[in-house]
């Protein structure tokens, strides 16, 4: 059997991996994503906080993917673009299921700031940023120097690490429902991370 990939994107700068800038108000409606971002035809998101073009807001296999568009298999138009757009890679096909462990992998790692690596339980926490509804199990990345957060009604389950622009070695972790990779307290450099399974 041979290993899978599955992009949580990258970051050069204090961001999420993945971000959708736009959406066309068309059937199906096509997200414009920046450059980075390694998704591929078939792969599974969730987008939350979208506004005007409101039907873009759910979980969404992406089709006919570009370095900086895919469109919304299934979707159909309703508006004009807006809001502030969350994205996150959803567990639900194998060998990336919720519950399972996967190992993530870190490229272009001489960034300097801080990694965060965020599970939700499902769509409505994910689109509140917390886990309010679902229970995560910690720890996310089972590496000691990684710090696990447990999730609440106000933040999600997280791990997070500081990167010191050395190259980051594979972690195992403990997949959620919805993933998402951010950095913070960024001074430099670019991460890209992937799991393998």
């Amino acid at each position: 059997m041979s290993t899978q990939t599955l992009s949580l994107g990258s970051a050069g700068s204090a961001v999420a991996g993945i971000l959708i800038t736009g959406g066309t108000n068309a059937t199906p409606i096509v997200a414009t994503i920046t450059a980075g971002h390694g998704l591929k035809d078939g792969d599974r998101i969730a987008i939350a906080g979208v506004t005007g073009l409101t039907a873009m807001n759910g979980i969404w296999t992406v089709r006919a993917v570009t370095a900086t568009t895919a469109a919304l298999e299934g979707s159909v138009g309703n508006g004009t673009f807006g809001g502030t757009a969350v994205v996150g890679v959803v567990m639900d096909r194998t060998p990336f299921m919720q519950g399972h462990n996967a190992t993530l992998h870190f490229g272009d790692s001489a960034l300097v700031g801080t990694v965060f690596l965020e599970s939700f339980a499902n769509l409505t926490d994910f689109a509140a940023g917390d886990n309010e509804t679902g229970l995560q199990v910690l720890p996310i990345v089972s590496d000691a120097s990684y710090t696990n957060t447990a999730g609440s009604v106000t933040v999600p389950a997280s791990s997070s690490k500081a990167f010191t622009a050395g190259t980051a070695y594979p972690v195992t972790v403990k997949l959620g429902y919805i993933m998402k990779l951010r950095c913070s307290a960024f001074t430099s450099g670019v991460v890209r991370g992937v799991l393998s399974a």
